[in-house]
């Protein structure tokens, strides 16, 4: 159960990546935010299930560290947000 949660978060960081890249930024944020649960489970069925292991939480640390570096990767810059806010480039 534990790899098929973390394959499905996985999954939902990369589409919210890929919608973000269209620009449809409510729907990345809305599987980023998705993705979150899926990882807290994989973390409690690991726990509840002792299958805990060494592999499992550097796999999980990756993920996480995976998906925070996608977040910023391909989140709009402050400058672009700014300059939609004011109308336009000046």
């Amino acid at each position: 159960m534990t790899t098929w949660t973390l394959w499905i978060g996985a999954l939902l960081v990369v589409g919210g990546s890929a919608a973000q890249l269209t620009h449809h930024t409510a729907a990345a944020r809305a599987l980023w935010v998705l993705a979150v649960p899926a990882f807290i489970a994989t973390t409690v069925g690991a726990v509840t299930a002792a299958e805990f292991s060494l592999p499992l939480v550097l796999i999980l640390v990756a993920a996480i560290a995976a998906t925070c570096a996608l977040i910023t990767v391909t989140r709009e810059p402050v400058k672009a947000k700014t300059a939609a806010v004011r109308g336009g480039a000046q």
